[in-house]
């Protein structure tokens, strides 16, 4: 019975001597390994390799079947090579070379294929008549302009390796690259201008390249203050480059603001404004003692202010269409788009043309001269009123004076002035064709005319009393 539990539980009963209580031993605890981290970067292939848990990498396989069998010729024969001797015709030397070559193209006349990719400048000769009469220079010599010309020629206008080569102790000179170039190419453009008058000039400014390398140098010896000191300008220049362009930005926003709210007014109209204003400001005053006049305000031709035309512009990137830089603005009033359809109607042209470059520009020239002519049409008018304002006052005092008909523009027919009508003193120079089919405001003038009417010609005030200028105030 006890060798059977003891059998069960696999273990042997003990009887404690001090207790006599009975005990069973326990199986031993399992004592686990700490996993080991992979190191970060490292293959987990290799880390398994390195830990013992991967070995199959290492294990030996039987690789004898995965080799490639062995090249089949086909059982053709080998084609056959020789080692042959060959010259190169680019060498002058006569250099006895070898090479294979198959046996069967061997060719003893064929040049050597590689002789072609030697490409040789041509340095351009000289006799000994051309060299007096044409080529000679009190800073060279004839030895030392053909032991240049030699160098040059062998080394391939290579300049820096002909500068190091040359050799100066040979002549007692010390030449430097430009002068050398100098040299060099004044003859050619000698022997050129000798062969053939109309041929492309050949140039060389060694003075501009000797400035061209000490400012190089300059630029590349600066100090830390220096460049410092550049990179604080150049910061500053972008600045003010930055508050140039905002500042023409905000002036050309504020711009097109006024366009769009102000008004089109015609001088007329600020003729009658201001004539009226000077009235009111101009008021007869004496004092005791004193000698005053009344001045009127009359028409001045300099105050004329042309509302010219701004097109469309299209600055930024981008295609647009051409048709689109001759919209007008929206600006204009409806009496100057009514004149610039009366006129183009008048002279049989279309509204709305074919928008190439030329046309385009003269289109719009056009019509801004249209409203040129309107803005003088309505100033001639004004100076038109002005002076018969004028002639009725001086009709008033006995006297009377003619206006040319140049000055006459209110009552001028459809169509312009006759031929005889045309030139002479005092008529106008143009037959006015088109000025006839604008229509000026007629309204403003009117009101101008007779507001000037009223106006009497000023006269001397004899020094009187403060009684006297009372009456004259109660009168």
């Amino acid at each position: 019975m006890n060798m059977d539990v003891h059998h069960i539980l696999q273990g042997s009963s003990k009887t404690d001597k001090d207790n006599g209580a009975k005990t069973i031993n326990k199986p031993p605890k399992k004592v686990y390994e700490k996993a080991v981290k992979k190191p970060e970067g490292m293959k987990r292939e290799l880390f398994n390799l390195i830990s013992g848990k991967d070995i199959t990498s290492v294990i030996p396989t039987d690789v004898r079947k995965s080799y490639k069998q062995k090249f089949q010729s086909a059982f053709r024969s080998v084609r056959k090579y020789k080692w042959m001797p060959f010259t190169n015709e680019a060498r002058k030397d006569g250099l006895m070379l070898h090479h294979w070559v198959r046996a069967d193209k061997i060719d003893i006349n064929t040049p050597y294929p590689f002789s072609r990719f030697n490409k040789v400048i041509d340095i351009p000769t000289y006799t000994d008549e051309e060299y007096e009469n044409h080529l000679k220079s009190p800073k060279w010599t004839r030895d030392e302009t053909d032991y240049l010309l030699e160098i040059c020629r062998q080394f391939d206008i290579r300049w820096p390796i002909i500068h190091d080569r040359f050799d100066s102790t040979k002549y007692g000179v010390s030449r430097s690259i430009e002068d050398m170039k100098d040299r060099f190419y004044s003859i050619l453009q000698q022997l050129a201008s000798l062969k053939d008058p109309n041929a492309n000039p050949i140039a060389y400014d060694s003075e501009h390249e000797r400035r061209r390398k000490e400012q190089l140098c300059k630029q590349w010896n600066r100090s830390k203050e220096q460049l410092q000191e550049e990179e604080d300008l150049t910061a500053e220049l972008r600045r003010i480059e930055l508050r140039k362009k905002e500042r023409e930005k905000k002036a050309h926003d504020l711009q097109k603001l006024i366009n769009m709210v102000e008004q089109p007014s015609s001088p007329s109209t600020s003729g009658g404004n201001g004539a009226a204003t000077a009235k009111r400001k101009n008021a007869f005053r004496t004092k005791t003692g004193s000698v005053s006049t009344t001045t009127s305000t009359f028409f001045n031709p300099l105050d004329i202010s042309v509302t010219a035309l701004r097109f469309s512009e299209f600055k930024s990137s981008g295609a647009h269409l051409r048709c689109q830089e001759m919209k007008l603005p929206t600006n204009i009033g409806q009496k100057k788009l009514k004149n610039i359809e009366v006129i183009l109607e008048k002279c049989k042209m279309e509204m709305n043309p074919v928008a190439s470059e030329p046309i385009m520009k003269t289109y719009n020239d056009f019509r801004s001269q249209i409203m040129l002519l309107q803005e003088l049409k309505s100033a001639l008018q004004t100076a038109e009123y002005e002076l018969e304002s004028l002639r009725t006052r001086v009709q008033d005092t006995g006297k009377d004076f003619d206006i040319d008909s140049r000055f006459r523009v209110s009552n001028l027919p459809e169509g312009g002035l006759d031929e005889d009508q045309v030139g002479g003193e005092g008529n106008a120079t143009t037959s006015r064709r088109i000025t006839s089919y604008i229509d000026a405001n007629m309204k403003d003038l009117t009101t101008f005319q007779v507001a000037s009417r009223k106006r009497k010609v000023p006269a001397v005030v004899t020094p009187t009393t403060s009684t006297d200028v009372k009456r004259v105030r109660k009168i």
